[in-house]
């Protein structure tokens, strides 16, 4: 029996250890992925999943936006600090918009910017992107959306990428409300 039971303790050990063999998670509660091949800074990817942040260190608010004729709801999601480690050795900052406040069906505007070595090596803004919202909790809790789209870059020769995405990010007070 103790034989069976260091068997299975050793085999539990190597398991435990092999899988965390890998530094580059792709499970991100905040990250963007890029369909097919992107050059950047010189070297292409394909298929990359970027690290946004995790849920603690990108925040969201809703506000209203008055017009003559209307009142329209959004979202905003951004991360806490300038940058976030994206991975692949690159630094990103974004700031993306929902276009409302509850969960369903959205529009998303938003620009995303790749920095590295302090210099910005890719720009997407948004041209036509889907959100889900999975829900808004009140302030202090979560806002979970994912998105796809078509993004463009801001090269001479402007390329269009679909990405997909998703977003977690913790819930606070309107900026202008504090």
């Amino acid at each position: 029996m103790k034989r069976i039971s260091y068997i299975l303790l050793a085999s539990l050990l190597a398991f435990g250890m092999a899988s965390c063999g890998n530094d580059e998670s792709t499970d991100y509660d905040n990250s963007v992925t890029i369909s097919g091949s992107v050059t950047i800074d010189g070297k292409t990817y394909s298929n990359p999943t970027f690290n946004m942040g995790t849920s603690m260190e990108v925040e969201g608010y809703t506000y209203l936006y008055d017009t003559p004729t209307a009142q329209i709801y959004f979202t905003a999601v951004y991360p806490k600090t300038e940058m976030i480690n994206a991975g692949s050795g690159f630094n990103v900052h974004y700031y993306m918009v929902l276009e409302d406040n509850k969960p369903g069906t959205a529009g998303l505007t938003g620009t995303i910017m790749f920095h590295k070595n302090d210099s910005l090596v890719l720009f997407l803004e948004s041209k036509d992107v889907q959100t889900t919202i999975e829900k808004i909790d009140p302030i202090g809790g979560f806002i979970e959306a994912t998105y796809i789209g078509t993004f463009s870059d801001n090269s001479n020769t402007p390329k269009t990428y679909t990405v997909t995405g998703k977003i977690k990010a913790k819930r606070v007070e309107e900026p202008t409300k504090k």
